[in-house]
């Protein structure tokens, strides 16, 4: 892997993006991220910020995927997570700590805008060709631990478990299903789609960047 200026500006703004797309999204109450809600609903039974329950979630998960693979490389990822954590108290706490819409259709536009940023940052952090963020490494331990083939079938899998773990996470914190919604189910399936496209779009731009 070589480091660059423009592959770790991208990859940066990539987790910013990602972590103002997760809390637009929460702040919508339509669904979030699955593991974003996970986070959410883990802050609220532990009392810590959603940040702090972000680095929590995002470790465990690493932890799980060094030892599964025995490769310690991986630790690399504990940077990325340090950073999106950071972020991810920024946005909550600092910049839309007193927003709350009641409106609908405003929280629909949160929706659609926070899903469609979540989706770029994601696709930013694979354009600056860094490793992966954590849960793509993860679906690719699952996939040889479970002897799964397809990535998208195995992804589905651990979004539904990340649901039904945000889900037993909102019941102990007494907030019902919490941050969980309809519209985490849709953004499970619809996420990898909008990936693509930004991908598409981005590196048309960037390798004409590149070449200039």
């Amino acid at each position: 892997m070589k480091i660059s200026f423009k592959k770790t500006l991208i990859y940066i703004i990539g987790l910013i993006v990602i972590s103002l797309g997760a809390n637009i999204l929460l702040r919508s109450r339509l669904g979030a991220g699955a593991w974003d809600t996970v986070s959410s609903n883990l802050s609220q039974w532990l009392h810590i910020t959603l940040g702090t329950a972000t680095a929590i979630v995002y470790s465990v998960v690493l932890g799980f995927v060094v030892l599964s693979r025995k490769n310690y490389g991986y630790l690399f990822i504990i940077g990325p997570i340090l950073v999106l954590s950071f972020f991810f108290d920024f946005w909550d706490l600092i910049i839309f700590k007193d927003l709350f819409i009641e409106l609908f259709y405003l929280r629909a536009i949160l929706y659609v805008v926070g899903g469609y940023l979540l989706s770029l940052g994601l696709a930013l952090t694979i354009l600056s060709l860094y490793p992966a963020m954590v849960f793509e490494e993860l679906t690719y331990t699952m996939m040889n631990l479970l002897k799964v083939k397809k990535f998208f079938s195995m992804r589905i899998m651990i979004e539904v478990f990340a649901i039904l773990l945000a889900t037993g996470f909102g019941f102990l914190a007494g907030i019902g299903f919490g941050a969980v919604n309809m519209g985490s189910f849709l953004l499970a399936l619809i996420l990898g789609p909008m990936i693509s496209m930004n991908l598409y779009l981005f590196r048309k731009l960037y390798y004409f960047k590149s070449m200039s």
